[in-house]
């Protein structure tokens, strides 16, 4: 979640700073917030629960280089707030504690996180991101070839690697990346070169669009 894009409310109905409530539990595991969000037009109310874990110390410093980065491609300078809400795990949920703890919140969100990245890699590696076929059966047969040499270059190419959010005490392994993409932390990595001869091989798949299929 972006706090400044969420006006956050305590449910006592005060104006809620987040950005001011992280530094006071810095060197806790984590921590949990009650609050609420309101529609800003029906002025209708919804309870809500922020978890928030804060990163590890070189997690938080491959954050923090990461926004920088970005920024400079906008031609912005990253403002102060902007690079200490990178530092954090921020999870925003209207489950209840007693209904899922904080803990398995933030587990099931890595392990989200995993999914979502490994869909980018698909993209970045298979096009998958790119369908050129119409029909829906050749659509199909040209996603599922995609899918399958994307999977067997992903296996010849070693280790997945970890990424944010982990939580404390988690190991982060070197990983060999398959293809870069900004928003992991084997950014700056490149893909292995044992998947770019399979790689090259995806590119023969390309369907003619003129085809009768």
């Amino acid at each position: 979640m972006t706090p400044q894009y969420l006006p956050l409310w305590t449910r006592t109905g005060d104006a809620f700073d987040l950005v001011a409530a992280l530094p006071a539990m810095k060197d806790q595991p984590r921590r949990s917030f009650a609050l609420m969000v309101r529609d800003p037009q029906s002025g209708a109310e919804l309870p809500v629960w922020i978890h928030a874990l804060p990163l590890l110390v070189p997690q938080r410093n491959q954050a923090r280089r990461r926004a920088k980065r970005q920024a400079r491609r906008r031609g912005r300078t990253p403002r102060a707030q902007t690079l200490f809400l990178s530092e954090w795990v921020l999870v925003l949920t209207t489950l209840s504690p007693q209904e899922l703890s904080a803990e398995d919140i933030l587990e099931l969100y890595r392990i989200r996180w995993q999914i979502e990245l490994a869909f980018k890699r698909f993209k970045s590696l298979a096009g998958l991101d790119m369908l050129p076929a119409k029909k829906p059966e050749l659509a199909r047969a040209w996603i599922y070839a995609r899918l399958i040499v994307a999977i067997i270059a992903e296996q010849i190419a070693g280790q997945v690697p970890d990424s944010s959010p982990s939580g404390p005490g988690i190991i982060i392994r070197k990983p060999i990346a398959l293809a870069s993409h900004e928003d992991s932390p084997g950014h700056d990595l490149r893909r292995h070169s044992w998947t770019n001869p399979v790689a090259n091989r995806l590119q023969p798949l390309q369907p003619n669009p003129s085809s009768p299929l």
